[in-house]
């Protein structure tokens, strides 16, 4: 079986090939094709160094193969890795920026800098399926490349791309703090989740098949008083009687999201830029001849249990398992208020050559309303990109909850333009 990795030179690869090995005994991997772009030369150098070093010390017989050649890296691919930055960590930066600018939220995956983010990946996206299509065999995409839910839109329903699965780590992080909860193993857990990626929450846990919900919230009750300052109100909650996501403070707390967000700015950088030296760091550890395997370091630049959630899945797609992955995929019966062809982020049983939604029922009203109108600016933003319309992206960035005003609105798009100049492609007037 062949693995190709697109944006191999990412800090984070260490963890997949980690990962990689640890499931080598159920899945026989022959190759790994790791691709980068010039502009990562010097990085992609260290990892696949640090990469291959790992390889070595496991003695599993897997080739290799870092290289900045798209055809050759597609070529035969039975999965497809999407980890690239499009901008790299500067384009980053950048959505956190310029939304700040304007008093709004400035973040990668959401609102005003997950958009820019969606619009610079349109386009590598784009021209990537098209080599999965004519080079790879008939291979399954795995996407974690931010925004993961919008770019899994775009492939399944604007690209037609079938074999294609969007990931996140926070799903598996409920899922664990859950059967740590119960103290059971996490396979006899399962979650009634559902949302879109970075815009979900869990309204139901079951253990070995009983609902065991309400002793959650009891013990949530409990621990109120050690929530953090800086997370949701301390009944808040118990109100909502859902657990949401973490970037949904985003959205409930945007006045204290935004204060931070400016006070970080102005004293130890945004989180990209402490990204940024965060990754000067690791970048010194792996050139350490001697390390061959992942740092301890690597934990503190986030994406907790990534390489888990790729690699249970890569090895659960092989063995034909019908086991329970939280994904992003269409939404297919599994909520009722939502149209089949919504990209959720759900439960699936994930087969070798399908993956079947799980049956939830109706979704909360406290949040249904919100996961409709952020869908219908993933939407917008999309076929704004497919059809070269500056005006649909207008009105997407009107219609976000976290978006400017009308006498923001054109300025806004045009610093948008101006700075991803090299990523956005032309729009019509």
């Amino acid at each position: 079986m062949k693995i190709c990795i697109v944006g191999g030179g990412s800090t984070y690869t260490p963890e997949l090939i980690e990962g990689f090995i640890n499931i080598s005994q159920h899945v026989k991997i022959d190759e790994i094709a790791m691709l980068d772009i010039p502009d990562s030369r010097e990085k992609f150098d260290i990892v696949s160094k640090l990469s291959r070093r790992m390889i070595e010390k496991s003695k599993l017989p897997i080739s290799l193969i870092p290289t900045m050649d798209a055809e050759k890296a597609f070529a035969g691919a039975d999965y497809i890795i999407f980890q690239f930055r499009a901008g790299l960590m500067q384009g980053r930066i950048k959505d956190e920026l310029i939304p700040l600018e304007f008093g709004l939220i400035g973040q990668e995956t959401t609102g005003m800098g997950g958009m820019a983010c969606a619009l610079r990946a349109m386009p590598i996206v784009e021209r990537y399926v098209e080599f999965a299509r004519q080079l790879s065999n008939n291979s399954k995409i795995i996407s974690f490349s931010n925004p993961s839910g919008m770019l899994t839109e775009f492939m399944l329903n604007y690209l037609n791309y079938e074999n294609c699965i969007g990931l996140c780590n926070v799903p598996i992080e409920f899922l664990i703090e859950s059967a740590k909860s119960f103290d059971q193993p996490r396979e006899n857990v399962f979650l009634k989740y559902y949302g879109l990626n970075h815009l979900s929450w869990a309204e139901k846990v079951m253990i070995n098949g009983a609902d065991r919900t309400d002793e959650l919230w009891d013990r949530f009750k409990l621990n109120m008083k050690n929530i953090p300052e800086t997370d949701y109100e301390p009944d808040f909650l118990g109100k909502l009687q859902l657990l949401p996501n973490p970037y949904l403070r985003y959205f409930y707390m945007t006045d204290k999201m935004l204060q931070s967000e400016f006070e970080d700015r102005d004293s130890k950088g945004t989180r990209g830029q402490v990204i940024l030296k965060i990754e000067d760091e690791l970048l010194e550890l792996y050139k350490q001849p001697e390390l061959s395997e992942k740092p301890k370091q690597l934990d503190q630049r986030g994406g907790f249990m990534y390489s888990t959630v790729a690699t249970e899945l890569i090895r659960d797609m092989e063995s034909d398992a019908g086991s329970m992955h939280i994904i992003n995929k269409r939404n297919e019966g599994a909520v009722e208020d939502f149209p089949d062809d919504y990209v959720l982020e759900i439960p699936a049983k994930i087969y070798k050559d399908k993956h079947e939604s799980f049956k939830m029922g109706r979704a909360s009203k406290v949040v249904s309303g919100l996961i409709h109108t952020v869908k219908n600016f993933e939407r917008l933003t999309i076929e704004g990109y497919v059809n070269r319309d500056e005006n649909l992206i207008k009105m997407a960035m009107l219609l976000h909850p976290l978006g400017p005003n009308e006498s923001q609105l054109e300025s806004l798009w045009s610093r948008l333009k101006k700075e991803n100049a090299d990523y956005f492609p032309s729009f019509e007037k």
